[in-house]
């Protein structure tokens, strides 16, 4: 993914997910908060059923293809409705170039976030995730011409020592799985906006159906050059990372339905919590508070960013009462 949420859309975990409607929710925060806290829960269970597959010795490419290709077939049964309702013309894309490109960054991103989930501490992986969304107010400005003043530029910068203070750079040696996390920050920034802007023409159904169909496509290319003959670990591995994604970017789309993005993004930093119990329970991983200090003035900067960009928009919307 986390990705990322304001889309800002988490970690999302370069894969896959559902666009949201921030702008609309009905007012119901504490169902939100529950929903977006079970999403952040089954995340954090997704990337421990990752780092078991590479310590069963499953290539981070292949790890990508079926994470990919399990996650499209539990998404199929959403699709059912709408195409029962409009037949499969629905799915006929309106800028399938945009959707190709969209799919294909996505690939990219579901690699490169694996392979930093191989390589790093589950808790130090999400942690520097949460810069996806600082990224992405970047990527507003300066490709979506969006306006961004001088109060979220601030936060960009200060979130952006956050990422500092996490990789401490010239005190600590920069590991290669950490080059792979920035990289995946990256791929979640520009999922965003592309999300962004596909929803301006395509519904939510039909990005999901076409984004599923070229990574799994996408993945696979890669995964055959390392592929691991499949046991019954490995399925059951990739069953469950594919339904974990899938019933999880179902909750976080609830949730943003319920409420607005202002409140339920605080409850999507309930990641690291729950990466890191998952990480030292199951792998035996121990974070240094100093990754939580940096998670927290990330998280901080990005949920500031979240609050002010709904204020703005009900300034240049408001309520008819």
């Amino acid at each position: 993914m986390s990705p990322p949420v304001t889309e800002l859309e988490q970690a999302t975990s370069k894969i896959a997910v559902l666009p949201l409607r921030f702008d609309t929710g009905p007012g119901r925060p504490l169902m939100a908060a529950i929903l977006m806290t079970l999403a952040s829960a089954l995340f954090a269970c997704l990337n421990g059923l990752v780092k078991q597959a590479s310590i069963e010795g499953v290539d981070a490419l292949q790890i990508s293809f079926l994470r990919s290709i399990f996650a499209a077939g539990a998404m199929l049964p959403f699709l059912v409705r709408p195409i029962m309702r409009h037949g499969f013309a629905y799915l006929k894309p309106q800028r399938p170039w945009l959707l190709l490109f969209r799919g294909a960054t996505a690939s990219v991103g579901v690699i490169v976030w694996m392979t930093a989930l191989t390589m790093l501490p589950l808790a130090e992986v999400t942690a520097i995730s949460f810069a996806a969304p600082l990224l992405a107010t970047i990527g507003s400005a300066v490709i979506l011409r969006e306006t961004v003043r001088l109060r979220r530029w601030t936060a960009v910068g200060i979130g952006f020592i956050g990422v500092l203070v996490i990789l401490r750079p010239g005190m600590l040696p920069m590991e290669p799985g950490m080059i792979w996390a920035l990289y995946s920050v990256v791929g979640m920034a520009m999922s965003a906006l592309l999300i962004k802007l596909l929803t301006r023409t395509e519904p939510p159904e039909r990005i999901v159906f076409w984004t599923n169909i070229i990574l799994s496509v996408g993945t696979l290319i890669p995964a055959l050059t390392a592929w691991t003959p499949m046991t019954l670990n490995i399925w059951l591995l990739g069953i469950g990372m594919g339904t974990m994604g899938a019933v999880s970017h179902i909750l976080m789309t609830k949730a943003f339905a319920a409420a607005d993005a202002s409140i339920v993004m605080p409850f999507d930093y309930s990641r690291l919590p729950f990466v890191a119990i998952v990480g030292y329970f199951a792998f035996g991983q121990v974070s240094d508070y100093v990754t939580w200090i940096g998670a927290a003035i990330i998280a901080g900067s990005a949920i500031y960013i979240a609050r002010r960009e709904q204020q703005l928009a009900k300034r240049s919307h408001p309520v008819q009462t």
